[in-house]
């Protein structure tokens, strides 16, 4: 992932009160990320259509509006312009969180003939056995949750990194797994429409049923082992 520091050479005061500063140590902004696999290389679970929307479109929307947002942000910090910062928290809580959300999606997936959608062994497996009965039922929950998520959001399997426990969460819009305390994602499922909707229309469902075909259990089980260390 490509990434340029955004440096500020001093901390500013922020509104009337000088006791107040923010200290501005430096952002980084963001490229697209290159997909691991061919766009059309999910199908028919995903639709190559979707894929190369998806990414080209929605995610690169996502790293130009933060990149602008973190630009604006340098120069009001510059200009000690308070309500410029404060005015620019949304947009780069918003589009920073797609990039990375979206950033973990792509490694989610992985097409059938790369392992796509085989269950997980070795630690994880037996971790999901215990704290969800079985892999099914992990599933169950997952879908049902994501299916019923109202608007815009993602549904999560994460680890808590204190209790050592495995969650499921959902968030809206683009929020992190990060904002819902001290929880690590192995796999996230984008619920916004524009991940299904060319194919599957309304039927969220349906979308939530076959994304579990090209899922990338290896790449959660190797976060798990590294996280749960």
């Amino acid at each position: 992932m490509a990434l340029r520091s955004l440096v500020c050479r001093k901390s500013l005061g922020l509104a009337s009160s000088s006791s107040f500063k923010l200290h501005f140590r430096g952002l980084q902004t963001f490229s697209l990320p290159d997909l691991p696999y061919d766009y059309g290389a999910l199908e028919p679970a995903i639709s190559g259509e979707i894929m190369q929307l998806h990414h080209q479109k929605h995610h690169q929307t996502y790293v130009t509006n933060y990149n602008k947002a973190v630009e604006q942000l340098h120069h009001a910090m510059e200009k000690g312009d308070s309500s410029a910062v404060v005015k620019l928290q949304s947009a780069i809580k918003f589009n920073g969180g797609g990039h990375v959300n979206h950033s973990i999606f792509w490694k989610n997936l992985s097409p059938v003939s790369e392992r796509g959608g085989e269950s997980p062994h070795g630690n994880l497996g037996w971790a999901i056995d215990e704290h969800f009965g079985s892999l099914d039922a992990l599933i169950q929950k997952m879908s049902t949750e994501g299916a019923s998520l109202q608007g815009s959001g993602w549904v999560w399997f994460g680890l808590d990194k204190e209790s050592k426990k495995l969650v499921v969460e959902t968030t809206a819009n683009q929020d992190p797994l990060v904002t819902k305390g001290p929880l690590v994602p192995l796999l996230g499922i984008d619920v916004w429409e524009h991940a299904y909707y060319l194919q599957y229309k309304n039927a969220r469902p349906d979308y939530l049923k076959n994304i579990w075909k090209v899922m990338n259990w290896k790449y959660a089980g190797e976060v798990y082992d590294k996280e749960h260390s």
